[in-house]
Formats: structure tokens, C-alpha cells, sequence
């Protein structure tokens, strides 16, 4: 159905070739790049769950106090090229779910990635996964959004197979707002309770990059695959009322106006690049084309979650019913 070309390449050879290797020996080592991130711990966590799998994971600081036996530590920082390639000695595929605009800046997501890409090419890694954002092709004007576009062009110049697994808004944070504001009755909306966009609960996609390093042959490489829910993007109200459904509680919904975006979005520029970013991100999401396409996701990773179901795993990681 999604069939990528013969391959031709001499990574693309060299992917087939360690795939056919792999299933000889039984391992396949996996360096995870943002291992110690929220995210980054649920993909260790499928990782480790893979028999096949020698999970390499990468810090700054090594191995950290709760570290398990089933997983290698290296340290390396994606702003220091050295330390990358030693990370990267041996490995077959590299996972990256690493990002820092979190952290208030962006030099990971656009000198880090770039270091990362050039040591994977050196390395000769047979699959590249990178955790990308659905239509950052679309979002020059949302900083993050648009360093994952540029990563996706240097993965693609390299000439290392690549997936690209272009994710959605997550429905669940580190620091869950929605949460701590469904606890509290209430739900805030950015911008209008009506325009439509795509969402994906965190342990899915963390299961998603899993496969996607995982997955047997080639045939997986060379795609870009959006993730989400079966029943397509939603509206803020219509999480809010499926969040009140499944928790068997009414919530009152309040909508913070596109108008107060757009008057924060230069004075916040001056002192905050994180601040600004994710202004720019919510008036992304009124162009209503966050969406994602899951055609991909189906044919790879198997059926999709309902935002149903999604909502209720989601309430019950957070103790909202049992």
C-alpha cells in the first residue's frame, strides 16, 4: 500500500541489510535521543518491552538514579559533535524525541538536530525516527513547528532512511493544565470553542516511535506518517464535552480570544522567545489545517484510538474516574 522504492542507496542497502542481520542474530540497538524527556521516558519504556531490542539511551549527565538494568546509558549533548558520534558507535537506528523551546530556547531544535543528523550520516544508521509536528511545513511562523520542518530537510539531504512521525497537540503535558482545569470543573479553550484540530495522548505516540524503530524491513522508511484519532480532529468543545462525558461531570468551558493572542504576540517577543512561540502556535491552529492525516498511521502502527477512548485512558492516569 505504501511501498518505498528498491533500495538504492547505500544506507538504503546498508538498512536492508542490518534488518535481514538482525533477524539473524535476535538485536537491533536502538540509540534513543531524549531519553530522560517526558516524553522520551514512555518511548524507553516501549522500547524496553522489545526482546530484539539493545536500547542505547543518551543523556547529558549518564545514566540516571531509577536507571534499569535492560538499558545502556551514554552521555551525550546534541550541541557537542564528538560526544554524538561516540553515542552513536554501533547503532542501528537512532529515535530522537528532543526538542528545547520547552526549556526557552531553540538551539536543540535547530543547531542540535542539525549536529545529530550529520553524526547519523557519518555513523551510517540504518533508520533515522524523528518525532516531527503535523504541517510544520504550513507554520514558518511558529518557531518550533518550523525547526522541525528544517530537521526534516537536513534528514532528507543526508541521505539516511527516515521516518518521520509527525505528531499532533498532545492532549496530556508534563505539567497537564487540562487536568488540573477539569479537576477544578472548568476548561480552557485558546482562542474559540469551534475550530478543529488534531490531538494524540502521549502513551500512543510514545508507542508509535517505538514501532517505527522497530518495524521489520524497509518498507517503513522514507515515510512521513501523522498520527492521531480514528474519528478525526476535534474542536475544544467537543473534548470538553467528551472529557464531561466520560468523568460523569459537567464542565464550563472559557475561551481565550484570538484577539488577545494577537496583542500579546509583540510585547511578549521581547522578553520571551517560549512565550512568543506558543502565541504563534495557537494562531497556527485557527488556520484549521492542524490536522492530521492517519492513513499512515493505520497501515504502520495498527488501528488508531478513539478520541473516547483516548479521553478515558487519559482520565484514569490522572485519577478523574477509576
Amino acid at each position: 500500500m505504501f511501498q518505498s522504492p528498491h533500495p538504492s542507496s547505500a544506507s538504503d542497502k546498508k538498512a536492508l541489510a542490518e534488518t535481514e542481520s538482525s533477524s539473524a542474530t535476535g538485536t537491533k540497538k536502538v540509540l534513543l535521543v531524549g531519553a530522560t524527556g517526558f516524553l522520551g521516558a514512555k518511548i524507553l519504556r516501549n522500547l524496553t518491552l522489545d526482546p530484539s531490542v539493545a536500547v542505547v539511551a543518551m543523556s547529558r549527565k549518564g545514566a540516571p538514579s531509577n536507571d534499569s538494568a535492560d538499558v545502556e546509558w551514554v552521555r551525550g549533548d546534541m550541541m557537542d559533535p564528538a560526544s554524538l558520534d561516540r553515542a552513536l558507535q554501533g547503532v542501528d537506528v537512532v529515535v530522537s524525541s528532543a526538542n528545547s523551546y520547552m526549556k526557552g530556547s531553540l538551539d536543540t531544535d535547530f543547531e542540535g538536530n542539525k549536529n545529530l543528523v550529520e553524526a547519523a550520516a557519518r555513523a551510517n544508521v540504518g533508520r533515522f525516527v524523528f518525532l516531527s509536528i503535523v504541517s510544520c511545513e504550513a507554520a514558518s511562523a511558529v518557531p518550533h513547528f518550523h525547526a522541525k520542518k528544517v530537521a526534516e530537510d537536513l534528514i532528507k539531504a543526508s541521505g539516511v532512511p527516515y521516518v518521520f512521525v509527525r505528531a499532533p497537540t498532545f492532549l496530556d503535558q508534563s505539567s497537564d493544565y487540562i487536568a488540573k482545569g477539569v479537576k477544578a470543573g472548568r476548561f480552557l479553550a485558546m482562542g474559540d470553542k469551534t475550530t478543529k484540530w488534531s490531538y494524540v495522548l502521549t502513551d500512543d505516540l510514545a508507542s508509535y516511535l517505538a514501532k517505527a524503530a522497530t518495524f521489520p524491513g524497509s518498507e517503513i522508511n522514507h515515510q512521513t506518517i501523522d498520527v492521531g484519532w480514528r474519528d478525526g480532529a476535534k474542536s475544544q468543545q467537543e473534548v470538553a464535552d467528551l472529557v464531561s462525558e466520560v468523568i460523569k461531570k459537567r464542565l464550563s468551558v472559557r475561551a481565550v480570544p484570538w484577539l488577545v493572542f494577537r496583542a500579546l504576540a509583540r510585547p511578549v517577543k521581547l522578553f520571551s522567545e517560549l512565550g512568543y512561540d506558543l502565541i504563534q502556535m495557537f494562531l497556527f491552529f485557527k488556520k484549521g489545517v492542524y490536522i492530521s492525516n492517519i492513513s499512515k498511521q493505520e497501515h504502520f502502527f495498527g488501528p488508531a484510538p478513539t478520541s473516547r477512548d483516548a479521553i478515558t485512558r487519559w482520565a484514569k492516569s490522572h485519577q478523574l474516574i477509576s
